[in-house]
């Protein structure tokens, strides 16, 4: 039962997160943790394999479909993601280990709902895009998302979008590229520092290869149904993914405080 529930949740929330440039952390990571099967520690991780998975299928098809992609912004971004990745898993370790399970996953779920309201407020199109095209911001906004995704355990899709509308002045179908690229670099980081640190013990192997087929497929089937869609269409999804998972992550809280 809970691989079946795992992959469904899995397959769907990295479907839309390919398409709407999410990369499906934001749904996965409070959808696992209604079913309070595994530790938040345990839940990252695999939250970060489903996401690694889908954004290396995304990535692919993305390049075969031959949307431009611009090697500056990519090894900006990528490289500040790295380095983010490794900083966010190194100083989300160590506050997990001052104040345990349940306050981490309390400080985790109010996080992710600050992000997601400053990223409807970001990508309203009611601030002025910045147009910033510098190698050290690339690399510095890269850092700072890289972080923040890897903190929050989400893959960072939500303020990555928001972030590249604002700072980059992208528009959505180009964010998008740019944000899977991001998430791929910062989620690698982030798999390769938990596992040579053995900070996480308690995973079972058939279900992160479950996982992986699982965010292989929707990967593959969100970037298909990306490439077909107006770019309308993927804000509005990605409008409404963002309200959906800010609601389910409050209630996430609420529940979770006076239990």
């Amino acid at each position: 039962m809970k691989v079946i529930l795992y992959v469904v949740v899995i397959l769907l929330a990295n479907t839309i997160g390919a398409i709407s440039g999410m990369g499906g952390g934001v749904i996965i990571k409070p959808a696992l943790q209604i079913f309070n099967w595994d530790s938040v520690l345990t839940i990252n991780f695999y939250s970060s394999v489903a996401v690694f998975t889908m954004a290396v299928s995304s990535t692919w098809k993305q390049i075969k479909a031959k949307n431009a992609i611009n090697k500056t912004c990519v090894v900006g971004l990528s490289l500040g993601s790295i380095l983010g990745g490794i900083a966010g898993d190194i100083s989300f370790g160590w506050f997990y280990s001052r104040v345990g399970d349940d306050i981490s996953v309390a400080a985790q779920m109010l996080l992710v709902i600050v992000s997601l309201i400053v990223s409807l407020i970001l990508s309203s199109g009611r601030l002025q895009s910045r147009h910033l095209t510098r190698m050290p911001m690339m690399i510095g906004a890269g850092f700072g998302l890289g972080w923040l995704a890897t903190v929050l355990g989400i893959g960072g899709g939500p303020i990555n979008i928001a972030c590249f509308l604002f700072l980059f002045g992208f528009g959505i179908r180009q964010a998008t590229i740019y944000s899977i690229v991001t998430i791929f670099f910062s989620q690698a980081a982030k798999i390769a520092q938990a596992l040579f640190s053995g900070s996480v013990l308690m995973i079972d192997p058939f279900l992160v290869v479950a996982i992986m087929v699982a965010a292989l497929f929707g990967g593959w089937l969100g970037a298909v149904i990306s490439n077909h869609i107006t770019e309308r269409w993927i804000l509005m999804l990605y409008n409404l993914v963002i309200v959906f998972v800010l609601l389910l992550d409050t209630a996430n809280l609420i529940s979770y405080l006076v239990k």
